[in-house]
């Protein structure tokens, strides 16, 4: 079992500047807060991992290298409505305009996490997401793996239309807290490809041959 903290992103990047504190530091703090936690709680694990510690920037740097070696990163040009509460990009469908009933000032937000957004274009790395739509259609069709069934035909009518590119990168000049992108120090990898990458270093990724717990079964 593992546990530990996501530490990079634009989020935390400017919540250390407000507090006036070394970005490293910052997140030690509070890392050190959920360890404490977890040992007032007699919880235990078998590895906690930081995604600022260096066996998770090797491992990261070395993913994101097997998807350039396979020809499923490239460099485009993306825009779209960006929320900084929640690091991410969303498209026309996924953005409202709202009326704040105090003031009547007029904004756009992210439909599902009411975030406010900004209207962003930039040069970003890209990931190929639009080959694997069949793939994956066909996959959640031949294995019971969403329920209940509603959400699965949803999921399913989701995918129906294809996938779009996925954003992998943020301009170094905006986003400097985070692992850049190897071999372009103009960019920094995106924190939810960085984050999820943490249960492949836990098993040895970047280190030796897996431990054998992923993929899990």
């Amino acid at each position: 079992m593992s546990a530990g903290t996501d530490e990079h992103g634009l989020k935390i990047q400017q919540a250390a500047e407000r507090a006036h504190e070394d970005t490293l530091a910052f997140c030690t703090r509070y890392s050190d807060r959920f360890r404490d936690l977890m040992a007032a709680s007699n919880a235990s694990v078998t590895d906690f991992i930081r995604t600022t510690s260096p066996r998770h920037h090797r491992a990261v740097a070395m993913f994101w290298q097997q998807l350039v070696d396979r020809g499923l990163i490239y460099k485009g040009e993306h825009s779209g409505w960006y929320a900084v509460s929640d690091e991410a990009f969303y498209t026309n469908t996924q953005v409202e305009e709202r009326v704040d009933p105090a003031s009547g000032t007029r904004s756009m937000v992210a439909i599902e996490s009411g975030q406010p957004v900004e209207w962003v274009s930039e040069t970003n790395y890209k990931f190929r997401l639009s080959q694997f739509g069949d793939q994956l259609r066909q996959w959640i069709a031949d294995n019971p793996v969403i329920y209940p069934e509603i959400r699965r035909n949803e999921v399913l009518e989701w995918l129906r239309p294809g996938l779009s590119d996925l954003s992998v990168s943020r301009p170094r000049k905006r986003l400097q807290w985070g692992i850049p992108v190897p071999g372009d120090p103009e960019h920094t990898i995106y924190v939810w490809v960085d984050a999820l990458i943490n249960y492949l270093t836990v098993d040895g990724y970047a280190d030796g041959p897996l431990h054998g717990f992923f993929p899990p079964n």
